[in-house]
């Protein structure tokens, strides 16, 4: 039997270990040894073996001595290796993988944090020549580019520093032609690519709708998502929801029951179109910052970046959100990516937003209003499309004879002039 705990080049080499080591003893001479918490760990420190639960990913990272195999199978390989060595060492194995993840969680790691503080802060701002990677589109102010980024950067600095309670609303968006590197510059935000595959999910396509698709997203850091307006088509309403979550509540693989996670992850956005809004409630969310080039190939030490941004963080005084005033600059930009519906445009030709508010309006339903805009037969999806755009223009309906209503600002109709007397007689004089 191994007497020594010398570190061993591989698990393939692994001998039984002295059954006398063991913390807890069997109760009997000659009965088994415990499988217990403490004697388990004591096994996976006398072979090296090392379980660490990674906050970020939400799952348990095993450190397997001369592990030489596919990263795609390391984990349920690891595993493998611990219940062999529980084999060899006579411990029941039925309990092992749980009081794995027992040890596991109490040497919980961050790698987010591990590498923003890896280094500090060298005291250069970098902050500009980030901001400077994307080149707006003409008229849009480069002043609000540089907030919407800088803002979007410390939420990610938040995301990987705050134990409890973080909350982000800015998903930074990035709208412009296809193939320019709108990916791959998120994916730069990461430079080193082991670090990369591990912290940032690119070209997410988010479905608010599919837990797999949730689970995939909140085990990353930064998740892309790819063609937004896709998402938008699926649930806005539910991925607006999701996006501004302070916690996932979520079963992972083979859990027994569903435990909540602290939200560790911020999301930005990719569109080829310009007019892909489509929320007529508010378009806030998304900051959107319209790109015609893209330097792909900066080489900016980004730790540094979320280094300097860290400092301020610290001190307790940083700001991830936007003002009053800010989101109204926002509003307004974004009015230039709206995709305007038909069913707007009619509402349009029929409304007098001058009048509204005024008394004597006639109180109509959404399926009314579109019926007067002529709409013969409203489906249910254009009645709440249009609810929609009545919220946004006119206000909060209310609750009138059991319907749902507004008060309507009509136009008023045109009126027919009485035709005037002719001046000319019957022969053609005045």
């Amino acid at each position: 039997m191994a007497t020594d705990t010398k570190p061993l080049a591989s698990l393939e080499e692994a001998q039984p270990m002295e059954r006398i080591s063991f913390p807890h003893q069997p109760l009997q001479p000659k009965s088994p040894t415990p499988a217990t918490i403490q004697n388990v760990r004591h096994m996976l420190q006398y072979y090296g073996v090392v379980a660490r639960y990674n906050i970020i990913k939400k799952k348990t990272h095993i450190t397997v001595p001369g592990y030489r195999g596919t990263m795609d199978n390391a984990d349920s390989v690891a595993m493998t290796h611990i219940i062999n060595l529980a084999t060899i060492n006579g411990l029941s194995v039925g309990q092992v993988p749980g009081y794995v993840e027992v040890i596991s969680d109490g040497a919980a790691f961050n790698p987010v944090a591990d590498w923003i503080n890896s280094k500090p802060w060298d005291g250069q701002d970098r902050l500009p020549s980030v901001c400077d990677t994307l080149t707006v589109r003409e008229g849009f102010p480069t002043s609000l580019r540089d907030l919407l980024l800088t803002r979007w950067l410390m939420s990610a600095v938040a995301a990987g520093l705050t134990n409890h309670g973080f909350r982000t609303r800015g998903v930074l968006t990035l709208q412009g032609p296809q193939s320019i590197g709108k990916t791959t510059w998120v994916l730069s935000l990461v430079p080193d690519p082991l670090l990369r595959d591990m912290l940032v999910k690119g070209d997410h396509h988010l479905d608010g709708n599919n837990k797999d698709s949730i689970l995939t997203a909140v085990s990353h850091w930064i998740v892309e998502i790819g063609e937004l307006d896709g998402s938008f088509k699926r649930d806005i309403a539910r991925l607006k929801g999701f996006l501004t979550n302070v916690q996932d509540k979520l079963r992972r693989p083979y859990a027994r029951v569903d435990a909540e996670y602290a939200r560790r992850t911020v999301f930005c956005a990719t569109v080829n179109e310009s007019d892909f809004l489509v929320d007529g409630t508010g378009n806030s969310r998304w900051w959107t910052i319209p790109v015609t080039g893209i330097n792909t190939r900066h080489g900016i030490d980004m730790q540094q970046v979320f280094a300097q941004l860290a400092v301020d963080f610290q001190k307790g005084d940083a700001c991830w959100w936007l003002s009053e005033h800010e989101e109204a600059l926002l509003e307004l930009h974004n009015k230039d990516h709206r995709n305007v519906s038909a069913i707007r445009e009619a509402l349009m030709e029929i409304l007098d937003l001058r009048l509204k508010g005024q008394p004597g309006q006639e109180a109509m339903t959404a399926s009314q209003v579109l019926k007067l805009a002529g709409y013969e037969k409203p489906s249910t999806p254009q009645c709440k499309e249009c609810g929609s755009i009545l919220r946004e223009l006119i206000g909060e309906p209310k609750r009138i004879n059991g319907d749902t209503k507004w008060r309507i600002p009509r136009k008023a109709a045109p009126t027919l002039l009485a035709p005037l007397k002719s001046h000319i007689d019957p022969n053609g004089e005045y």
